[in-house]
């Protein structure tokens, strides 16, 4: 211990001498090196103070910016969390072509961006993970035993146990009620988008022995029976023309008019004859009831009654007031309430803007089949019917 503050001392006393050599005779008679050891201890613990500050100052800083990151980090989160609140015609975009919404009345100016709640995000630790394990568990578990995973242009969504989805080209296409018939519809989605040959202008809807259908060309793509269109709660006439639209928009086709699509299913012309005056409408009171041609009445369907025109005239009518038009078939007697002289479904009140206006001033034009019926039936004709024979168009299927 002697030895070790001796060498010390003479260390110092060594490095004294050689600055001492160094400097001025008038400094170095003006500082021993007593002073000087002791001005250099001073420096030394003033140097460690200002090292101290520098290092509290600098912790202070990293602080600061730490604090400041981590309150952009939550700035950020907060906002994916709770995103803004845009119009509803960019954030509700329909995903399917729909005709003849209902529409509630005496809708407030802007009152959709004061009650629309959007769903949070969940950025919590567990639901992270719980996402990143099903992404894994897609990546480890292909769809079928060889390794390959279901890149299809034709998907089915299921939704619940009655909703399945099918889906072309990442768009919805139609709403089925069961896996079966959902499997049905996407095995010859799948032949119509793999044929080469085939363009989706040539996709339109038709009636096939009576039944709404999708058509391509002369061929039966598929067909929506009442069994269908009941257990989905829908008109089959107006799920043809949807589904239809919904398919060619899918494959970057324009979609049609009702109107228009009305016109292709029903083979329909304009006549030159034409009606006008009022036109009302009756709903849920009759829904179910018996029309006058022996048919139930469904409200839901694009019908009309009319006192004196034939069953079954279809009839192209425009609401004077806002130029909305759609075609409606003749089922029912009706209406007699002057000056009334039509009286249309809730379904045909809704295509043409009058549901809560009640009674419009309507144009009518009459219409006229121009195509022949299309048919699946391959026997041949027997004699009485070669007549109505002439009338078909035998179809196939696609």
């Amino acid at each position: 211990m002697i030895s070790t503050v001796i060498l010390w001392v003479t260390s110092l006393t060594g490095g004294t001498l050689v600055l001492t050599a160094n400097l001025p005779l008038g400094l170095i008679a003006a500082f021993s090196p007593t002073q000087l050891t002791t001005n250099l201890f001073k420096s030394h613990d003033r140097l460690v103070n200002i090292a101290k500050q520098n290092k509290i100052a600098w912790q202070k800083n990293l602080i600061s910016k730490n604090l400041l990151r981590f309150d952009w980090i939550n700035r950020r989160l907060t906002s994916h969390q709770n995103p803004p609140v845009a119009p509803l015609s960019t954030t509700l975009a329909a995903k399917e072509t729909k005709f003849c919404a209902a529409v509630p009345e005496n809708i407030p100016t802007q009152s959709h961006l004061k009650n629309v709640s959007v769903s949070k995000l969940d950025f919590s630790p567990s639901t992270v993970v719980r996402s990143l394990q099903s992404f894994f568990n897609v990546i480890n578990n292909p769809v079928d035993q060889n390794g390959s995973y279901d890149y299809s242009p034709v998907l089915i969504v299921k939704r619940s146990l009655y909703n399945y989805e099918v889906w072309v080209n990442n768009s919805f296409v139609a709403q089925l009620p069961d896996q079966f018939t959902a499997q049905a519809l996407q095995k010859r989605l799948q032949q119509l988008v793999t044929s080469p040959t085939i363009q989706p202008t040539q996709l339109e809807p038709g009636l096939v022995d009576k039944t709404p259908s999708i058509m391509v060309g002369n061929r039966l793509l598929f067909a929506i029976d009442q069994k269908l269109a009941n257990q989905l709660g829908r008109s089959g006439d107006i799920l043809a023309i949807e589904w239809t639209n919904n398919l060619r928009k899918a494959l970057h086709t324009n979609p049609l008019t009702l109107v228009q699509g009305q016109m292709e299913m029903y083979g329909l012309q304009s006549s030159p004859t034409k009606l006008s005056g009022l036109a009302s409408w009756y709903g849920g009171y009759f829904h179910g009831r018996l029309t006058a041609n022996g048919e139930r009445y469904n409200q839901d369907d694009l019908t009309v009654a009319h006192r004196t025109l034939p069953f079954n005239t279809y009839l192209k009518v425009t609401n004077l007031e806002n130029n909305k038009s759609v075609i409606v078939r003749v089922n029912d007697r009706g209406p007699y309430i002057s000056p009334r002289s039509l009286d249309l479904s809730r379904k045909a009140a809704r295509c043409l803007e009058s549901e809560h206006t009640g009674v419009v001033a309507y144009q009518a034009v009459i219409l006229q089949q121009n195509a022949p019926q299309m048919t699946l039936k391959s026997s041949q004709p027997q004699t009485e019917d070669m007549a109505n024979a002439k009338s078909e168009l035998l179809v196939s299927y696609f």
